[in-house]
């Protein structure tokens, strides 16, 4: 055990969450399905309660096919309120998306080592 390291992460205990949609999505519908997700997806999810930020991310040339969905949650409880929901996929997902979609994952993760009064993310301080 390396001494101080429980003092360390006491002082710098988060309750900050992040959940990552990761979809696949099928060869020749990147357009129509990054344009869908800002038409219906987007400006439904970015106003749920709790939530601090989300970041879209799309294909780059090292994973041509898988779009993501990053969402920060400041609130423990709304976070995992949401991720309970039956329907959260779908509020990621509209229906009308699904057929564009290879395959999709959800995986939750808590944030340690940030101080939680810290305003930005620790990168912007480099």
């Amino acid at each position: 055990m390396i001494q101080g390291v429980d003092q360390v992460f006491d002082r710098r205990r988060c309750d900050v969450f992040m959940r990552i949609f990761r979809a696949r999505v099928r060869p020749g519908k990147h357009e129509e399905f990054k344009k869908a997700l800002e038409i219906l997806a987007l400006p439904n999810i970015q106003h749920r309660k709790g939530m601090v930020a989300f970041y879209p991310g799309q294909p780059t040339h090292g994973n041509p096919d898988e779009f993501i969905l990053v969402t920060i949650w400041r609130d423990a409880e709304l976070a995992e309120k949401y991720s309970r929901d039956a329907d959260w996929a779908r509020a990621i997902i509209p229906p009308e998306v699904l057929p564009l979609i290879q395959e999709f994952h959800v995986h939750t993760y808590q944030a340690f080592g940030v101080p939680e009064q810290s305003p930005q993310p620790l990168f912007q301080t480099l």
